[in-house]
């Protein structure tokens, strides 16, 4: 593992401090999981938004009978 110096602010590192404890754990490996999950996360939905463009690009669009059968599955009205 390579080494990493992270300024936190007060707060932030409070808080990382009182989590880790609480849960027991160590709070630098905390902030990994942590770090991890959101890089996870922000690549997933940068890989969505990517689709969704490509999709755009090629022309693939909801009808607009296909959006109100949505919008009555969710809302439970014909929105259309």
């Amino acid at each position: 593992m390579t080494g990493k110096s992270l300024n936190l602010p007060e707060d932030v590192s409070t808080s990382l401090a009182d989590l880790a404890r609480n849960s027991g754990q160590n709070p630098d490996f905390l902030a990994v999981d942590v770090l991890r999950d959101y890089i996870a996360h922000e690549r997933e939905v940068t890989q969505e938004i990517e689709r969704a463009v490509q999709e755009a690009n090629d022309g693939l669009f909801a009808t607009d009978e296909e959006v109100a059968a949505l919008r009555a599955k969710r809302w439970g009205t014909d929105a259309g």
